[in-house]
């Protein structure tokens, strides 16, 4: 499943054509408008990334044209340009896309995540440009309880700080080893006709996690109220 982003110029300019399903053949036949004066045109580029979506992990850039508007004439504004141009392949695939600092606390009532900061986040297109934001799951067992997200943080070398605290209500009785958190980092999309984001990796504390997400919700559970402070991996 495919689809195209359309960067022009600085961050909020850009614009994703709709995701074409289960099909090798990418035809979008889709317009976007940039405002833009003929003279500032021409020290402009145009990026276009094309990505392979996937609806419950990251979404994969298969690679991306850059077209440098300055190389072109565009005196005829009646008349299109069309182009035709290499896509040239993104090798950059990887399982670890940063880490994000959690802190977590339980007690008999209540749970208490706060989602501080995150370091080395690397961008899901090859923009280089991230606008990160959080979004929080809590399971109990196969039912979602809880459903949150933090604000939209600038990543100023791609280490954006949120320093935000959720706390959130727990059913009586509930058994820790059915508890399961779930922190989706997300890249915000402004302008976009078939996503508002894209998702960049997750975390996952709880029981059946792997590696650091297990056992920093071990250190939890074994020692409530008192708050774990951990730098996760981001995995896809």
């Amino acid at each position: 499943s495919s689809g195209i982003n359309a960067e022009y110029g600085r961050r909020g300019n850009r614009q994703t054509t709709r995701v074409k399903r289960n099909s090798t053949l990418l035809v979008c036949d889709e317009d976007f408008l940039f405002g833009v004066g003929s003279r500032e045109v021409r020290t402009k580029s145009l990026s276009l990334h094309v990505f392979d979506y996937k609806s419950n992990t990251r979404h994969l850039c298969i690679g991306k044209v850059n077209i440098n508007l300055g190389d072109y004439d565009f005196k005829d504004e009646d008349k299109p340009l069309s182009l035709k141009r290499q896509i040239i392949p993104y090798r950059q695939q990887q399982d670890h896309f940063g880490s994000l600092q959690v802190a977590v606390c339980v007690n008999e009532e209540n749970l208490r995540i706060g989602l501080i900061k995150a370091e080395g986040l690397v961008p899901v297109d090859m923009s280089g440009t991230l606008e990160p934001y959080c979004r929080l799951l809590v399971h109990v067992g196969s039912e979602l309880l809880h459903k949150k997200k933090t604000c939209v943080a600038e990543a100023i070398n791609h280490n954006p700080v949120w320093e935000e605290i959720f706390t959130l209500d727990l059913p009586p009785k509930t058994l820790l080893c059915d508890v399961s958190i779930t922190i989706e980092v997300r890249d915000h999309l402004r302008n976009s006709r078939s996503t508002s984001y894209l998702l960049m990796g997750r975390v996952t504390l709880s029981n059946s996690a792997q590696g650091h997400g297990q056992t920093q919700w071990e250190h939890v559970c074994s020692k409530r109220g008192t708050t774990f402070t951990e730098w996760q991996p981001i995995l896809a």
